[in-house]
């Protein structure tokens, strides 16, 4: 999984793996897919930038701060642990961004009720012997 911004990898990838298992043409699925050469050449022998390889470790710590708090934390609180306990200065924004690529977001818990269902005569009695009920209207 690339955390870059890169437009084709996908088609760039097919070519790859399609010229080398299948022996395909290069040429004939430049045309198919609407590329260059000249980038898929370029992607070919590219390499990572090191602001990548950064997210590509944070998303590594990321993914084991998930298992180890149980899907619980969101961004805010993932960027707090992860800076705490590995001394660096990620970004709330960073982490938010490497977190949506890597589809891990955090599990939202249903608030339970706070109240007991019950009717209004167990929990207060009537001492003035007050008549609810009126005979007419007003």
């Amino acid at each position: 999984m690339s955390l870059g911004k890169l437009r084709y990898e996908l088609k760039y990838l097919a070519i790859k793996h399609f010229y080398e298992t299948k022996k395909w043409g290069i040429e004939w699925m430049y045309k198919q897919l609407e590329i260059s050469r000249a980038a898929y050449y370029k992607w070919l022998h590219r390499e990572t930038p090191e602001q990548e390889l950064e997210n590509i470790k944070l998303a590594k710590l990321i993914k084991e701060y998930d298992e180890r708090f149980s899907h619980i934390l969101g961004y805010r609180r993932m960027t707090s642990w992860i800076n705490h306990f590995n001394h660096t200065n990620y970004s709330k924004n960073r982490v938010h961004r490497v977190m949506k690529k890597c589809a891990i977001h955090s599990v939202i818990r249903k608030k339970k009720k706070k109240y007991n269902a019950s009717t209004p005569e167990t929990i207060a009695e009537n001492k003035l012997s007050r008549d609810f009920y009126a005979t007419a209207p007003n």
